[in-house]
This record gives structure tokens, sequence and C-alpha cells, in this order.
């Protein structure tokens, strides 16, 4: 989660998803409106049937849905947005190292999202792929994506980005489940509305 230093007092920060249940939230919430998978993920580990009569009533605080997670963590540093649920972590900390009033801390269970790299299976270079890819993996590529502040893949490459409980979530949620999370979703948040393509 991601918030504003400014709009959120340090009393007020939650130390676990129920304290999002108190009115004071209400209408002060910010959910980025694509998230299907972290939503799914968080239900699944708090167990199928407890956390989904916990987004009932998450959702009945009518948090904000945005698009975006990038617009709408410097909404978080202008202001506009207060609390922002689902933000990703770097964009937080990048807008902090500048200097903005915003500040981020995991919630349990916390869920990162994988990233892949591969090779094309009819690739015109596939050598010159493999070469790219084994460098993007290398320490010195790592150190590159640790230097725009993203959580590197390389062991080690230390990050502060990692340093709290966190899992991956599982992409069986999305590849064989994803119509049933989506679904449950839209219900939830999008008022029936379908989830829109992540852009």
């Amino acid at each position: 989660m991601g918030y504003n230093t400014n709009r959120v007092k340090p009393d007020e920060v939650p130390a676990a998803y129920e304290d999002l249940l108190h009115p004071r939230w209400a209408r002060r919430i910010t959910i980025e409106g694509t998230d299907v998978t972290w939503f799914a993920a968080v239900t699944k580990a708090m167990g199928e049937q407890r956390g989904l009569a916990y987004f009932r009533k998450l959702a009945a605080m009518r948090p904000e849905i945005r698009h975006g997670h990038i617009h709408t963590a410097q909404l978080v540093a202008s202001g506009e947005v207060a609390f922002f649920l689902t933000a990703y972590n770097n964009n937080m900390e990048t807008l902090k190292l500048k200097g903005a009033p915003v500040d981020w801390k995991p919630l349990q269970p916390a869920f990162g999202q994988a990233a892949a790299i591969g090779v094309a299976r009819h690739a015109p270079r596939p050598h010159a792929a493999l070469l790219l890819a084994e460098f993007v993996l290398s320490r010195e590529g790592q150190e590159i994506y640790k230097k725009v502040n993203r959580v590197p893949t390389n062991m080690a490459v230390d990050s502060p980005l990692d340093k709290f409980k966190y899992e991956i979530i599982d992409p069986v949620l999305a590849l064989d489940e994803g119509e049933k999370w989506e679904r449950l979703f839209s219900e939830f948040f999008l008022a029936g509305k379908p989830v829109q393509a992540d852009e």
C-alpha cells in the first residue's frame, strides 16, 4: 500500500487488512482497476470464503477505482489520492526518493508479480537473443534494474524493495481461474463492468 503522508496520519496507517474496514477509510481507499490477480491471491491466502467475505465488506467502503499504477502513485504524491491499496512499492519509493510526501508499507499477505524473459521460438537471431536474456539476468543487468527502482531477480543484487515477507502470485490465478476472479472483481469493485485491459 502507498499513502500520502500529509493525508494519512502515522497512527492511521493500517497494520492489517482488517484495519481498512474502520469507518475512517470509507471512500478514502483507491484500488487499481486491473488488479484481479492481487485480489485473487489475497482472497485465497485468507481462505476463499473468509477472503470473499472480507472483500465484500471492503467493497462496501466504496473504494475509488483508478487505472494506471504509475499515474495513481503520482496522484498519491500530489495529494489527490490519500491511500493506494494496490500500489507497486517501486513506484512509491521512486517518488519518496524525489522528496514527495509519500510512503509505503506491505500488508500481509503481501504479493509480487513475476516478470519473465525468454527467447522466441523462431527468433531471427536466437544466439543474440539468448545473450541479451543472460545479460538481463546477470548481476550487471540486474544492477541496472535496481538503479531504476525495480526489484531485481538475481539474489546477488541487494534491494530495499524486497525486505519483507511476500509471495509471488501464482500464474494459475490468471491462466486457469482468470474468468472466475475477473467476474468476482467486477462484481465487487466495478459495478459489473468488465475489467479493462491493463495498459
